[in-house]
């Protein structure tokens, strides 16, 4: 007999995070710090390369030397990245609107597939698995039940049952 499990208990086996689990301080603790040092290390070139260019007040006070290729860096990297950050809202925005207008104009209103073979795919199936199984109410309305080895079907049987009648 197969055993039945619940949602919670397949909520525990599949999907745990013990940062997030009760009595986990320490593993919470050690994580946000490197979280933290993590992001100051991918933020602290930029402030680097801002303070001496955006306050210059402030970097002479504390002796703070501004060198010319710093300057230079600094925007190019601006320019390149506002540049860069423009031509991808306008890319992403003008294929978003095409995208969306060719899905109200064509794929809504047009069909994807046959519906007269479709129709007849499902008529095939329901005749050979009648002639196969039984009717349609036996085979729902049954709880268990084994099917004989000749009654397997084979890997290619389907499509050959479509093919001789027309719908392949």
């Amino acid at each position: 007999m197969k055993q039945r499990v619940t949602r919670e208990e397949v909520k525990e086996r599949l999907v745990t995070d013990a940062y997030f689990q009760k009595g986990r301080s320490a593993l919470k603790t050690r994580q946000t710090i490197l979280t933290i040092l993590a992001w100051l290390m991918v933020l602290v070139p930029f402030v680097w390369l801002a303070i001496p260019l955006t306050l210059p007040n402030l970097a002479d006070r504390i002796a703070f030397r501004t060198y010319l290729e710093e300057a230079v860096t600094f925007d190019f990297l601006a320019l390149f990245l506002g540049i860069s950050f423009l031509v991808l809202v306008l890319t992403f925005t003008l294929l978003t609107l095409r995208n969306n207008r060719r899905f109200k104009r064509l794929l809504q209103k047009q069909s994807m597939h046959d519906e007269a073979a479709l129709e007849k795919r499902k008529e095939l199936l329901e005749a050979f698995y009648e002639e196969r199984f039984g009717t349609k109410e036996e085979r729902h309305g049954a709880k268990y039940y084994a099917v004989a080895p000749e009654q397997n079907i084979g890997e290619r049987e389907i499509q050959e049952l479509f093919r001789r009648n027309g719908v392949g």
